[in-house]
């Protein structure tokens, strides 16, 4: 399932991560907690290790066992239910960064972890959206961007620049995929052509995208 929700999020942008998450799989939190030698968030479902030496980048996605078992049985990829939306935007959130971290290495270009947040939060949109529109499910395309950007709840563990980080995320990526929705809607090829395009900015070019759409919508 977790390569199925990556290729369906590469296919959307047309890049190539050029690794299987799979691969860098840890649902041991011990492990997790081991390796992220104390930067993972305390009861967390979701998180990406990450770290830079003169010898390359080594990178690891902790996904909690739990919530895979359940998302794997409910199988998102053929019926989406709203009681298992958070896992999946949860697991989307770990593949997110992941495409977006290997990538972005392949290329030699740095990601700020604004940027890499800002991008998690559109991909879980369009992700789901999509999803949404190939099983036929109306009222889940109609109420995702409610759903998903004004009923946010944040892990009461984060510290403040780690809350202020996800909630200035938050509100870009909600800004951006207000309209983003109704392009999709109206015209695929459009909205595919402007997701592609924000993919490869950078995160000054995509907040000021985000600020000149503002003006438009």
């Amino acid at each position: 399932m977790l390569s199925q929700l990556q290729d369906h999020l590469a296919r959307i942008y047309g890049v190539d991560p050029g690794y299987d998450v799979n691969d860098f799989l840890i649902t041991d939190p011990v492990i997790a907690r081991t390796l992220g030698e104390g930067s993972l968030i305390p009861e967390t479902e979701e998180s990406v290790l990450l770290r830079e030496d003169e010898d390359g980048l080594a990178l690891g996605v902790f996904l909690d066992s739990a919530m895979l078992s359940r998302l794997k049985n409910s199988n998102p990829l053929q019926e989406l239910q709203v009681d298992q939306l958070n896992d999946l935007w949860t697991v989307l959130e770990g593949i997110s960064h992941f495409n977006y971290i290997a990538w972005r290495a392949r290329k030699n270009r740095r990601v700020s972890l604004l940027e890499l947040e800002i991008q998690a939060e559109v991909d879980k949109f369009v992700s789901t959206f999509f999803l949404a529109l190939e099983q036929d499910d109306n009222e889940l395309t109609d109420k995702l961007h409610g759903w998903l950007f004004d009923n946010v709840r944040f892990n009461p563990r984060l510290s403040r620049v780690q809350r202020e980080r996800y909630t200035t995320a938050n509100n870009y990526a909600a800004r951006f995929c207000h309209g983003l929705r109704r392009r999709l809607t109206h015209d695929s090829r459009e909205g595919l052509h402007e997701l592609r395009y924000f993919y490869r900015l950078s995160q000054h070019e995509k907040i000021s995208h985000i600020h000149a759409q503002s003006y438009v919508d």
